[in-house]
């Protein structure tokens, strides 16, 4: 059941943000994703914190894996 429950909580982020990313295209009341990345990235504390995060990432999922 809690997989379920987390599988479908992450297809419900991605779906809420496709739909979020395509009435930004149709409507241009918000910004895209591109536009909203291009103006966080100007600043280096968002870009310290994005590449911090990347690195987690790639820490708990490709490093720590144990291959039997």
């Amino acid at each position: 059941m809690t997989r379920f429950v987390t599988v479908l909580g992450y297809v419900l982020l991605v779906l809420l943000s496709v739909g979020l990313e395509l009435e930004a295209r149709r409507s241009q009341r918000f910004a895209t994703f591109g536009q909203v990345l291009t103006l966080a990235l100007r600043r280096w504390p968002v870009r310290l914190l994005l590449q911090a995060g990347w690195l987690w990432v790639g820490w708990h999922l490709f490093v720590r894996v144990e291959w039997r």
